[in-house]
């Protein structure tokens, strides 16, 4: 992976849509944010020698974050292009139970946000504090909606409902990651798509 300056314009635009930004704003994001090229299946727990502690956001490509448990491998959500992907930090001193990890799942791009230059912005712009609170609206809605699915019954429910919460990515997971991610067997998933697919023949 190499850092490089990049073209910014889907993230300009992606913010811009939450909270007109300032030309001040555009100019020292334009300077401080640096692109990743990720290759498909690439993890991403080395960025932090590149970047340090920061925020990604997702230009190209699908990622997913994941923890290990007694060595299983548990998906704990996916994200695609116009995401921002990242661990949340905690004001307080709680220490995260499990470390999420990040993997790239197609060949990616991710833009790098590193949390100094995003505590400068609060400080020196006190409309991206406006803008923080809009994006962490949007991250606790969509942990929100990731805890409602989990808590689904029925397997195919819980997949009938992520292809309506997910149409872009539904066929870019691979079976077992999804399977992970729904909490439920690989055999459990291939067994609805195949009578989703016979569903739609008759």
């Amino acid at each position: 992976m190499t850092a490089v300056h990049y073209d910014i314009d889907p993230l300009l635009k992606y913010l811009n849509e939450l909270q007109p930004l300032r030309k001040e704003i555009i100019e020292r994001v334009k300077t401080e944010t640096f692109k990743i090229s990720v290759r498909k299946n690439e993890l991403l727990s080395n960025l932090s020698d590149i970047s340090g502690d920061c925020l990604f956001f997702i230009v190209k490509g699908v990622v997913r974050a994941f923890v290990l448990d007694e060595g299983k491998d548990i998906t704990a959500w996916l994200a695609d292009e116009n995401h921002l992907i990242g661990s949340i930090r905690n004001p307080g001193t709680l220490i995260p139970t499990y470390q999420e990890q990040y993997q790239a799942l197609e060949d990616s791009e991710l833009l790098i946000l590193s949390y100094r230059f995003i505590d400068d912005m609060y400080t020196q712009f006190p409309e991206t504090n406006i803008l923080a609170r809009k994006l962490l609206a949007i991250n606790y809605h969509m942990s929100q909606e990731r805890s409602i699915l989990s808590r689904i019954p029925s397997a195919e429910m819980r997949y009938k409902q992520f292809k309506i919460g997910y149409p872009s990515i539904k066929s870019r997971v691979p079976l077992k990651f999804l399977a992970s991610y729904l909490g439920m067997r690989i055999e459990t998933l291939s067994r609805i798509r195949k009578k989703e697919k016979l569903g739609e023949k008759n």
